[in-house]
């Protein structure tokens, strides 16, 4: 008897629309099932690895590259490894970075050593409510080849804008395909959780091409670290004032009082933090920036951040 083939769900969306928190939301409400998930990070830490591992142990991490682009062979060869596990998987969810094209990971998808053994279910991009319609140029391209790619947009952080802006969003992203509205990027479970493939195939879905060769090269990344707790509402403040060619801010701070470990995600002017496991990445703040192509604010940052470190007072 033929073994099913194993269910792909593909999650994209722009940097900082909330890929993560939906992953997170998907793994849990999987729970029980044989399921997998694969982390693509732009930058030299795969932090969403780090996040998503704190929910299930089932993560693979390919980092320092667009998913669809310089770690593509990586992720043909890892899917190709995860569809001879056993007990077999009956579903694999694969997080893209925010500067992948998803149509990209849907072509590697179709290659012979794959399409016997699995089938994509569903291509799911998240956006921003509050950033899509700002983006310019390449970076609007990018978003939307995302959306183009998607068989649902989950519109996300539907309650930080009002009903204009809402309504002139989805008059952008038109018709075309299923839209649902979420806070947090909470997803019903009926939208996705399916693992019955005798369903029509997916209709193929035709190519935006947003630039020629490694569009990653359009974003810089840098990583600070420093064993020094950071002054929380310095930091907040030192946030908010970022420059707008900053794009995302994420990683592991210690903070005080107390130096204790959160998980920082910033986007624009909002910031949360979220307390980490003690384990998490020992003692160390990690950040990792993403910013446009050519950005030449890095030491400035730098400064800014060490600004936000608390001095050990001498003699105590």
């Amino acid at each position: 008897m033929t073994s099913p083939r194993i269910a792909v769900t593909v999650v994209s969306g722009f940097l900082g629309a909330g890929k993560t928190t939906l992953l997170n939301r998907m793994v849990r409400r999987a729970e029980g099932s044989r399921l997998a998930v694969i982390v693509n990070d732009f930058g030299e830490l795969n932090i969403d690895a780090a996040i998503v591992s704190e929910v299930t142990d089932a993560v693979y991490s390919l980092q320092n590259g667009c998913i669809c682009c310089t770690v593509q062979e990586d992720l043909l060869a890892q899917l190709a490894s995860l569809a001879q596990l056993e007990p077999r998987l009956e579903r694999i969810v694969i997080e893209c970075s925010g500067v992948s094209d998803p149509q990209r990971i849907v072509q590697t998808l179709a290659y012979p050593q794959l399409r016997s053994q699995m089938q994509l279910d569903m291509v799911i991009t998240v956006v921003d409510a509050t950033r899509h319609l700002q983006l310019d140029g390449e970076y609007a391209r990018l978003a939307r080849a995302q959306v183009a790619a998607a068989d649902l947009l989950l519109l996300n952080k539907t309650d930080l804008v009002d009903e204009a802006q809402l309504q002139a969003l989805r008059d952008a992203l038109g018709a075309r395909t299923r839209v649902h509205e979420s806070v947090q990027a909470e997803l019903p479970d009926a939208l996705w959780l399916d693992t019955d493939l005798d369903l029509e195939p997916r209709a193929q879905k035709p190519l935006t091409r947003v630039a020629d060769g490694d569009h990653g090269e359009m974003f810089s990344s840098w990583l600070w670290q420093s064993n020094a707790a950071l002054d929380v509402e310095c930091l907040r403040g030192w946030l908010r004032a970022l420059p707008s060619d900053v794009f995302r801010v994420k990683g592991l701070v210690l903070l005080t009082p107390g130096s204790t470990a959160h998980w920082l995600q910033h986007v624009g002017t909002r910031s949360q933090f979220l307390p980490a496991l003690e384990d998490a990445l020992a003692n160390t703040t990690r950040l990792v920036f993403i910013a446009r192509r050519g950005f030449d604010g890095w030491e400035a940052l730098g400064q800014g951040l060490e600004d936000c470190t608390v001095k050990e007072v001498a003699g105590v």
